[in-house]
């Protein structure tokens, strides 16, 4: 099957982040929202990913602190260390990754460790419905001589 790079969201989409002190929850909610995406990814001095922080993140471990979003530190609501596929890894090995960590985005990397995109369970499901789509296309015809 095809290679997460693929599939995964372009590297222009991605939000990334570099980790600084002061940097916090209401931040990257702010970034996320000006940016229209679901994830911010926080690298290192290095431009290696570190982290990733979702809306997810924000929602409950914002609201359980119960304090305000602008005194909670990036750092401290990022899921660290990342989990991580090579871009060339397959699409069933990424699927494979996200479902054993109960994940819904994932951070890939090149060869170097340097960030190359996110990819989503969206993104899988686009090319599911596209593979499915195009096996209705190329066999459906077969239906007619199937239903006689």
């Amino acid at each position: 099957m095809s290679a997460v790079s693929e599939i995964m969201s372009s590297p222009k989409k991605i939000v990334a982040a570099s980790i600084k002190p002061g940097l916090s929850a209401l931040d990257m909610a702010k970034l996320m929202i000006k940016n229209k995406v679901g994830s911010v990814v926080l690298m290192d001095g290095d431009e290696r990913p570190v982290g990733i922080i979702t809306e997810r993140d924000i929602l409950r471990k914002v609201a359980a602190s119960n304090k305000p979003a602008k005194s909670i530190a990036a750092k401290d609501i990022m899921s660290s260390p990342v989990i991580t596929v090579k871009a060339f890894d397959s699409i069933e090995t990424a699927a494979a990754v996200m479902t054993k960590n109960k994940i819904k985005r994932l951070v890939v990397v090149e060869q170097d460790d340097s960030l190359a995109g996110v990819l989503s369970v969206t993104d899988i499901a686009r090319k599911l419905a596209k593979i499915l789509a195009d096996d209705y296309n190329r066999y459906g015809h077969l239906k007619a001589i199937l239903d006689l």
